[in-house]
């Protein structure tokens, strides 16, 4: 009992990363609504066809399947995930399956629509069916992955007896969000990380402690169940084979035995050779069969091949630079890109991190070209080589640049972090006691040059030793640490559990900024909007959030759609999506409650400048067909609800031809204009008016533009808002300058003669005038009629 407490009282800093990993583990895990983590919702369906019986399933491209391509994978995770919970009840599984359509799968940074899966109150706690196999799951691979940062600690003691270095590998491990976020999801990586660590730990047991037949038997059994859990781990088979290799140069001593060990250690050719086959011998006997079935059903011993063409292959050949473009994301997923590859960090947070990596990096390379780092880094070293290989030809193939799929290599990948770290400080510290070392020298040279201030000169040296920088290996570490553990510990709630949770609901439709009370085939009613903003920019996004209210239970998933026209009536962008940011469809709506439906609407970086529109509706998905919109009178409509203006670039002033000087109300100026000096009766008069904001309008106006005799008689007039309502005034920026045309019918019985035009500004709504200096409008210029 003592030597166990005395064990955990020298590890307490794995014994605390444990602790916190499992909690921080358990919190992605309840969190996380199942299937919206990773792969899960295919990895699951493979668990649950074994659990209830169903044998292996055999892959085909033309079948259409639950698990897709996953099952192709070697089945061991599986095989252990079904025992697990085969006991339980999952017939609910189609039921939970309930798919969005419109899921923004791989997308980031569009808004809304993060959720893969529609979720329901039969997920709530206590879980049940489905629902509890799933997260009993989970809770088998946090045991998994809790083993692996475990054995992280344990590899790292290995590389070199450090307690503090060995240490942060694992809290590098323990807290690297991804790695918590994929432990908290059933997936077959977490089987396949452990496993992998721990044939990284034997393997360099091998070399340290010594190449014994118990260690090549454990060695053979774990890299069997590594290949029967999943197939990159065959790339342990190289390292292995290196290692083996590694033994037979280095190892040519007698056989001896090691009695503290209780164990024959191996030590000439023949006994590695020996170990080598009977560990060989162990992975054969273990993952054989697997193989083999591939090469009879597909004839293909990873079945890659059928994994491609269910999974679908790269629509464009891949190139080096198209695989080099993708590594953004490479690094994003690595750290954390969560949800349906869709939730991730501001970039900042990725770039804090990229810093730490390439200090790591070239610590690496000054431990290197000064031989200073462990010998043994190049094990972990090559087993990062090769799966990154191996990753790259699977991406190759596939849409597959995701770092999470090194994770069978993150023990290597946090060791070798954290001894680049260290170097990189350790180098630091040393060249800053250069320094330090060379003022010091100078002082020296002083005290025997002036033998007579030598105390003053000693006290220049006491000056500058204690304010020397005195920096440790932790200096990096620690900071590091603290960024992945705030990191990991506020992703589950600030950028999880916001993508899945429900909108909100009202029991009023006042909560509508703007109402517009559209109805849809009279059982949903669209009754209002907000949009915070009605001008943007190209490239930026537009707020809209509509309000949505049930007229009637819906038997139907409808889907909303949002189309932007610019000032031409062309679309520029549409938006399909479930209602409630995709979590809320209107086969759950509640009649009488009012939904909030936010949108960020991203516009065009090529849309031209100008005043657009807004539509939005319902349509059916199959068959194909927008529901009929109806106002309030009962009428068709087309479903505009509002307008927007988008932003351009500054434009030269036009020229004017007649510069005028009138301002209507303190708003609105009319700054010149341009029209014929004679026209012919029966023709139409071309008006140009350029007016001028002078501040922000708040509503829109409408321009008159009359011809009259000399006795003020109207005998041609045309009344519309500026450019024919293309360009509203309450769009118009203060100091924008815009061309407006009018036409006037000049009748064919007027009387020659010269006529004045007149232009005024007014309210539709109630008729009022904007006066200017002069009144209410202005005579701006005559006609001579012929």
């Amino acid at each position: 009992m003592n030597r166990s407490s005395a064990n955990i009282r020298s590890h307490r800093a794995l014994v605390f990363i444990l602790f916190a990993f499992v909690a921080l583990a358990v919190t992605y895990s309840i969190v996380t609504p199942i299937f919206e983590a990773g792969d899960e919702v295919w990895h699951y369906p493979f668990v649950q066809h074994l659990a209830t019986g169903n044998g292996l399933p055999v892959q085909d491209p033309n079948v259409k399947t639950l698990w897709e391509q996953e099952g192709g994978q070697p089945p061991l995770y599986y095989a252990l995930s079904a025992l697990a919970t085969f006991w339980i009840d999952t017939r609910d599984l189609p039921e939970r399956l309930w798919h969005n359509p419109h899921a923004r799968i791989g997308i980031p940074l569009d808004f809304g629509n993060k959720n893969m899966i529609v979720h329901t109150s039969a997920e709530n706690f206590p879980w049940q069916n489905t629902t509890l196999a799933v997260h009993l799951i989970r809770l088998l691979s946090i045991l998994f992955s809790t083993i692996t940062v475990a054995l992280t600690y344990l590899f790292a003691l290995e590389i070199k007896s450090d307690q503090t270095l060995a240490a942060f590998a694992a809290a590098l491990v323990a807290f690297n969000p991804m790695f918590l976020f994929i432990s908290a999801s059933v997936n077959n990586d977490n089987l396949a990380t452990m496993l992998a660590t721990l044939a990284l730990l034997l393997l360099v047991q091998l070399i340290t402690r010594g190449a014994t037949t118990r260690r090549f038997i454990a060695l053979g059994i774990v890299l069997g169940l590594g290949a029967l859990t999943k197939v990159s781990l065959l790339g342990l088979l190289i390292v292995a084979a290196i290692v083996f290799t590694y033994l037979l140069i280095r190892d040519r001593r007698p056989k001896t035995d090691d009695r503290r060990l209780g164990m024959t250690v191996i030590g000439h050719r023949s006994s590695v050779i020996a170990g080598s086959l009977l560990c060989a011998a162990f992975v054969i006997a273990i993952a054989f069969w697997w193989y083999a079935r591939n090469w009879i059903l597909y004839d293909d011993f990873s079945a890659f091949d059928v994994w491609v063409q269910i999974a679908g292959g790269r629509p464009t050949p891949v190139t080096l630079v198209s695989l080099l473009n993708e590594f953004q994301g490479f690094r994003i997923s690595f750290w954390g890109n969560f949800g349906g590859v869709n939730l991730i960090a501001p970039e900042w947070v990725y770039i804090v991190l990229d810093v730490f990596t390439i200090l790591a990096i070239i610590g690496l390379l000054i431990g290197f070209a000064r031989r200073a780092l462990p010998r043994l880094l190049w094990l972990p070293a090559l087993w990062l080589t090769l799966i990154s290989i191996l990753l790259v030809r699977w991406t190759w193939l596939t849409m597959a640049s995701q770092g999470r799929l090194i994770f069978p290599a993150i023990a290597a990948v946090a060791v070798l972090m954290v001894y680049g770290l260290a170097q990189f400080q350790r180098s630091a510290v040393s060249g800053q006691r250069s320094a330090v070392s060379g003022q010091q020298s100078a002082v020296s040279g002083q005290r025997s040059a002036v033998s007579g201030q030598q105390s003053a000169v000693s006290g220049q040296r006491s000056a500058v030793t204690p304010h020397a920088p005195r920096l440790t290996p932790l200096a990096l570490l620690l900071p590091f640490a603290f960024c992945l553990f705030t990191f990991s510990a506020l992703a589950p709630f600030t950028l999880i559990a916001p993508a899945y949770a429900l909108p909100a609901r009202f029991a009023d439709d006042a909560v509508a900024p703007h109402s517009v009370h559209i109805t849809f085939d009279n059982q949903a009613e669209l009754v209002g909007y907000a949009l915070p903003q009605t001008r943007v920019a190209p490239g930026a996004e537009l707020p809209l959030t509509l309000y949505w209210r049930a007229r009637e239970p819906m038997a139907e998933d409808f889907s909303v759609f949002v189309r932007l026209f610019d000032a031409q009536d062309k679309i520029i962008a549409r938006w399909d999506a479930f209602p409630g940011r995709g979590v809320y469809p209107t086969r759950v709506w509640q009649p009488g409650e009012v939904i909030e439906d936010q949108y960020r609407l991203p516009i065009p970086h090529n849309a031209r400048a100008g005043v657009g529109r807004i539509e939005a509706g319902l349509f059916r998905r199959v068959p194909l067909e927008t529901l009929t919109a109806r106002d309030p009178r009962g009428n068709i409509v087309t479903p505009t609800i509002a307008r927007f203006k988008i932003a351009g670039q500054t434009q030269t002033a036009p020229r004017i031809e007649n510069a005028v000087a009138y301002v209507f109300g303190d708003q609105i100026a009319l700054i010149g204009f341009a029209r014929p000096e004679t026209i012919a009766r029966g023709s139409t008069l071309a008006l140009k008016l350029y007016w001028r904001a002078q501040k922000s309008i708040a509503e829109d106006y409408t321009v008159f533009v009359h011809l009259v005799d000399v006795n003020g008689k109207i005998i041609a007039q045309d009344d519309a808002p500026p450019q024919r309502g293309a360009y509203p005034t309450s769009f118009w920026d203060a100091g924008e300058i815009i061309a407006d045309e009018y036409a006037l019918a000049i009748p064919r019985d007027a009387p020659p003669g010269e006529y004045r035009v007149r232009v005024g500004v007014y309210r539709v709504s109630d008729g009022a005038r904007l006066t200017t200096r002069d009144g209410d409008f202005i005579a701006l210029a005559v006609v001579r009629v012929n």
